[in-house]
């Protein structure tokens, strides 16, 4: 593995290639697609990744599914209960902030870091910077497309 050789952290390769950690991760978990210029960046930082994995990254990943197994990881479902537990609230804010729509997870951005907490206690925090992509009145006169009626 690239990564353990290298003995460099998410934040470490993120850093040198210029993307969030979370991005970096994704790109080693083959779950984003490695652009080219950020693909010599990456070769860079982790010499012993192979010139046929990078080519793979760009050319046949990402696999943007994720094995169902992985909601039994405790880390991931504790994420997935907090989502659940919170989104009618967040939902409700996100609509009363901007307005009727949703957050895109393509225009999307995230970060995981920590923080220490008043009593001294690491925290974790995940900071989800999502483009809001409003809902919109199907209006006829705006469809661009012929009705298939037509």
């Amino acid at each position: 593995d690239a990564k353990a050789k290298a003995g460099l952290s998410y934040d470490e390769i993120a850093s040198s290639l210029g993307v969030t950690n979370a991005y970096a991760a994704q790109i080693l978990l083959g779950q984003a697609k490695l652009m080219p210029g950020t693909a010599t960046k990456l070769h860079n930082v982790l010499p012993s990744i192979s010139k046929d994995d990078l080519q793979a990254m760009q050319n046949e990943f990402p696999m943007r599914s994720f094995d169902e197994n992985i909601l039994k990881e405790p880390n991931v479902y504790r994420t997935y209960e907090a989502i659940t537990h919170y989104g009618e609230a967040i939902k409700a804010i996100i609509n009363e902030q901007c307005g009727d729509g949703i957050m895109s997870a393509i225009d999307f951005y995230l970060d995981v870091g920590t923080t220490t907490g008043k009593h001294g206690e690491k925290r974790v925090v995940l900071t989800f910077n999502g483009k809001f992509l409003p809902f919109i009145e199907q209006s006829s006169q705006d469809n661009g497309v012929p009705s298939p009626k037509e």
